[in-house]
């Protein structure tokens, strides 16, 4: 296995963002994914086997997001989109954005991590294994969960244009 400072430099920005994607505090997010490293730094000097350390960091990350929501009792929205600097394009986008995190608002939890594991690039193999879902099911829940997302903003659309 690698060592743990390689796997930390390889991975602490995308699990710093997938935490990112699902609470929106910047504070919070580094206490989860500080938390989650050293964890995980305490299992492999426990000499316990890590066969997929990535997916392990997913998986933790999502779990301690959870945990962050069931003692909040609050769900945060996902931020998908990325700020931008021109005004005008800026207004459609902020329009776009708040359309779109209602939607992902409506999902469940599982759901919004499929979304954001999605939007990470990750495959569907190692969305299976942070998931633990059978592979083949992972594109046939993720295609129903981005329908829902997209009839979701359908409704949404024609509520503020019909």
């Amino acid at each position: 296995m690698e060592s743990f400072e390689k796997i930390y430099a390889d991975n602490y920005e995308s699990i710093f963002r997938v935490a990112r994607k699902m609470i929106h505090d910047n504070d919070i997010v580094s206490d989860i994914v500080q938390e989650v490293f050293i964890y995980f730094f305490d299992k492999i000097n426990r000499n316990e086997v890590v066969e997929y350390p990535r997916s392990w960091l997913y998986r933790a990350t999502y779990n301690k997001c959870i945990d962050y929501w069931r003692e909040k009792k609050r769900f945060e929205t996902i931020e998908l989109l990325e700020d931008c600097s021109v005004e005008e394009v800026c207004e459609d986008q902020s329009e776009m954005k708040v359309n779109l995190n209602q939607a992902l608002d409506r999902l469940k939890p599982q759901e919004k991590f499929l979304v954001v594991l999605y939007s990470e690039g990750l495959s569907y193999k190692e969305i299976s294994e942070v998931t633990n879902m059978k592979f083949s099911s992972v594109g046939k829940t993720l295609s129903r969960v981005l329908k829902k997302i997209e009839n979701e903003l359908k409704c949404q659309y024609n509520e503020l244009y019909n």
